[in-house]
């Protein structure tokens, strides 16, 4: 094992491994994973919650005569450790033998000297407690400052901020060794509002900052921005009710299309792929979406949420397009779903997800491509069928006439197929959201399906903010 990886977890590694060979297994592989973590929150200049921990944990797969099992302990303890993999390999010789199941080639792993992807902040990792309840101290008070200036009655204001520092540590009988160590900060704010034009109704929302490093958190001046969208976003929602049932363009908002996305990645997994749960089965090779949609996952992106070297597996990871020009390219296949699959794998989970932009233009400056339609801002629930590609989402946002704002919305729903659905896309925008794995920017979609009142209630206006 690399002389760089911290001696607790290379001795846990060890004792695992050697126990489970020793036990009878064939192969196995270990995760040993240490977690620090705080979160502490501030409601109306009160303390609401203020928690920290540390958390240790080991998981193990375990191969054997054919058979396969996984397992995860929080007692790290020599002897009950040693033990619990005892018992895991004993267990999983009554199972039913799987003959996909193995590590993967170890040509596949990944090797030589790690490169520095941004992950681990050292002055996040020593950051005190007292920074972050300060912080979100502040923030609370931001927001009450920045709704009491405005017209919409206060119900209330939070603010949030927290950490978690971890290095886990991959390591398997075939030899491989990885660890990753990185550190994660956020910091947000929210506010509750009263809808003057509807008795007691009630209008939220917030806006949170994520990111591994203190210098991507911020400091007073973004806390001032931080709280402004929260309330904004708020604001906007004010005096919302139904619009009209029909068939018109979407715009969806960056950090409302991740929905979109994260559902369109989690047919092109394995598993949904293995269990014929996936219309996108057979179709690689094949237009799926408009020529203007290229998504790539783009493991090495410097500070990305979503960066990594080496996979679940240990596996390598390498940029890998999934759609290109709207034609499908790849599926995300860890070692046993390529096997059962009879494919070739890539890679079992995303890393970070991008989309080529093809205009230069964000959310409110691709209204005008929306001459009649809606702004999606949310998702409210709704239901998604892998199988058939089938949709119906909740959703509230804006109406839009020519081009600009009418009224906020609400109790709508959006439906159709995916299918049709990207293929209809219109735009993507240069306004990637920074603050997830899903790099999503804004979309436009043409003629979308969506129901509300039945007819158009007619131009309402909308609340301004400060």
């Amino acid at each position: 094992m690399a002389e760089s990886i911290p001696d607790n977890l290379k001795r846990t590694a060890e004792l695992v491994l050697k126990t489970a060979k020793g036990a009878g297994a064939d192969q196995a592989s270990a995760r040993v994973a240490r977690t620090r973590e705080m979160e502490v929150s501030f409601r109306g200049g009160d303390l609401e919650k203020a928690r920290g921990s540390t958390r240790r944990q080991v998981s193990v797969r375990l191969f054997v005569a054919g058979r396969y099992g996984g397992f995860s302990t929080s007692d790290l303890r020599p002897g009950a450790l040693g033990d619990f993999v005892k018992r895991g390999v004993e267990l999983v010789r009554a199972l039913e033998p799987d003959p996909h199941r193995g590590l993967p080639d170890p040509k596949r792993y990944a090797s030589g000297k790690p490169p520095d992807l941004g992950l681990y902040d050292p002055r996040l990792a020593r950051a005190r407690g007292e920074r972050f309840i300060a912080r979100a101290a502040g923030l609370d008070r931001l927001i009450k400052k920045v709704s009491s200036a405005g017209k919409a009655g206060v119900i209330s204001t939070s603010g949030y901020a927290g950490f978690e520092v971890s290095a886990v540590l991959l390591a398997d009988t075939n030899g491989f060794a990885g660890l990753v160590e990185q550190t994660t900060g956020y910091v947000g704010c929210g506010v509750v509002l009263l809808d003057p034009t509807q008795e007691g109704k009630r209008r939220r929302d917030g806006w949170t900052e994520i990111g591994p490093s203190l210098k991507r958190l911020g400091d007073k001046r973004r806390d001032e921005r931080t709280a402004r969208l929260a309330y904004t976003r708020a604001v906007r929602q004010i005096g919302a009710k139904p619009g009209p049932t029909g068939r018109a363009s979407v715009v969806v908002e960056n950090q409302a299309a991740g929905k979109l996305v994260r559902s369109l990645v989690q047919i092109l997994s394995g598993p949904a792929l293995r269990r014929r749960t996936s219309f996108l089965l057979g179709k690689k090779g094949r237009p799926v979406a408009a020529k203007i949609l290229t998504l790539k996952d783009e493991p090495w992106l410097s500070g990305g949420l979503g960066s990594r070297r080496f996979d679940a597996e240990g596996v390598a990871v390498r940029p890998m397009p999934l759609i290109e020009a709207g034609v499908l390219k790849n599926y995300y296949l860890d070692t046993y779903n390529a096997r059962v699959l009879k494919m070739k794998p890539t890679t079992g989970r995303p890393t970070n997800l991008v989309l080529t932009p093809s205009v230069k233009a964000g959310f409110r400056a691709l209204w005008p491509k929306v001459k009649r339609g809606l702004a999606v801002t949310d998702f409210l629930g709704g239901n998604f069928n892998a199988t058939t590609g089938d949709f119906s989402y909740g959703v509230s946002g804006l109406w839009i006439e020519g081009g600009e704002a009418v009224y906020p919305v609400e109790g709508m729903n959006l439906s159709g197929n995916y299918l049709d659905l990207w293929k209809s896309l219109l735009a993507v925008g240069n306004d990637p959201y920074p603050f997830s794995r899903f790099l999503t920017p804004s979309l436009v979609f043409g003629s979308v399906q969506f129901s509300g009142a039945g007819r158009s209630p007619g131009p309402a206006p909308l609340m301004r903010t400060m």
